[in-house]
């Protein structure tokens, strides 16, 4: 058997008790009884009752019913706002069941004792109603633990939030700086337009940055008049297209203003070749690339060049619809053997072009939630070529809004351009 030395011995806690009775011989022996167990208080005046309340630790008060100045149900009552959470024991010689009902409504009292008690019985109903006592403080306890513990969390989840609120306008912040870069990357639309009869460029990034772009040159240079003209959708949106967008843009410039390439063939392979080696795509099996339409407009010939990836050019002349598919060959990602070809058109007639990403044609919406479809944007730009460039954009916008009208999010970043020739 484990020895344990008196200071190792747990101390027992010793419980206050105030018993309230005009009868002093009652008081006393209640004294005698209980002394040995508990702290005992007792008092026939109910203001010395108060004080003592006030003065010192009570755990339980047990007051006669039937006093002179205050009976125990009104004692009761009075104490109880201070001392909400003493033990309230009622005991009293007369059996008065209007007396109990109001001490249990007004006083949540823990029992009603009648007299005369047997100590033995007394001491148990005691030693009971100071271990409910108990067990009411440690739940107390642990709900105060357990408020501070959840006011700690909540401040630490206010915290970590604004640390999250601060790190997201920061990134934000960052992001919006960067389309101010991507802007004005993107040549300016009354540029462009001065070389048509007229034209239109409806482009909505889904994000604050874009993956779709669209590039523009002109070539003046040994003897040549000519326009090149790019429609371009990287892979992904917001900043990791964007990124895309950016190193398409870089070899694009490379490709016609250092290498002094006009031909949409050689542009393409030049594209392909500078993705690949600056991502590194043999080595790191890297896929991501874009799709792109570029044409070039050459002035003193009269045509009209097209050359594509994964992108179409339609064109209305005479009225006819006409579509000229790119080829199924993505620039980046996995090579193909497959070759770009150009299309030559002779531009003696009027002729409306169209370029796009496939951003408009897979928006999801409508009644039944499905993509626009390819051949319905079709349609709706060929149906109102004899319209001004600026209603046709009118009628993209309205037409996809309506068409998202039950809150579908934007899935893709959008372009679409329209010049007359």
């Amino acid at each position: 058997m484990e020895n344990i030395t008196l200071e190792e011995q747990p101390v027992a806690k010793t419980y206050n008790i105030l018993y309230v009775d005009d009868e002093e011989s009652n008081l006393r022996i209640f004294r005698m009884a209980f002394k040995r167990h508990y702290n005992v208080y007792t008092t026939t005046d109910i203001e010395e009752a108060v004080r003592i309340l006030d003065d010192n630790n009570i755990h339980l008060i047990m007051t006669d019913q039937k006093m002179p100045e205050m009976n125990g149900t009104e004692l009761l009552e009075r104490i109880l706002p201070a001392h909400p959470d003493i033990i309230r024991i009622i005991l009293t010689g007369f059996s008065d069941i209007e007396a109990i009902v109001q001490a249990v409504n007004k006083c949540g009292i823990y029992k009603y004792i009648t007299k005369p008690y047997e100590s033995g019985e007394m001491k148990m109903t005691l030693d009971k109603a100071l271990e409910t006592y108990e067990l009411k403080n440690e739940k107390q306890i642990l709900i105060k633990e357990l408020k501070s513990a959840n006011d700690h969390l909540e401040e630490k989840v206010r915290e970590r939030t604004n640390e999250l609120e601060i790190i997201n306008l920061k990134i934000t912040d960052s992001i919006k700086y960067a389309r101010r870069i991507q802007r004005a990357m993107l040549p300016a639309q009354d540029r462009i337009a001065k070389h048509f009869k007229d034209m239109f460029l409806f482009y909505s990034p889904k994000d604050i940055v874009s993956g779709d772009f669209y590039w523009f040159a002109e070539i003046t240079e040994f003897g040549e008049n000519k326009i090149i003209i790019a429609s371009v959708d990287c892979t992904g949106h917001g900043v990791p297209g964007a990124f895309m967008s950016m190193i398409g843009e870089s070899i694009l410039n490379s490709a016609v203003f250092d290498k002094n390439m006009t031909n949409p063939i050689d542009i393409l392979s030049y594209l392909m070749a500078g993705v690949s080696q600056q991502l590194n795509q043999e080595e790191t099996n890297n896929r991501d690339g874009m799709d792109i339409g570029i044409v070039v407009i050459d002035k003193i010939a009269n045509t009209l060049t097209f050359s594509g990836g994964r992108q179409d050019l339609l064109y209305i002349e005479n009225g006819e619809t006409k579509l000229i598919k790119g080829e199924n060959v993505s620039i980046g990602g996995l090579q193909s053997d497959k070759p770009f070809l150009n299309h030559v058109i002779s531009l003696d007639t009027p002729i409306n072009f169209f370029m796009y990403s496939d951003g408009y044609q897979d928006q999801f919406g409508g009644e039944n939630n499905r993509k626009f479809s390819s051949g319905k944007l079709r349609t709706m730009l060929a149906e109102n070529t004899q319209k001004s460039c600026e209603e046709q954009r009118n009628i993209l916008v309205h037409t996809l809004d309506a068409w998202m009208i039950n809150e579908e999010k934007q899935i893709d970043d959008i372009m679409v351009m329209g010049f007359k020739l």
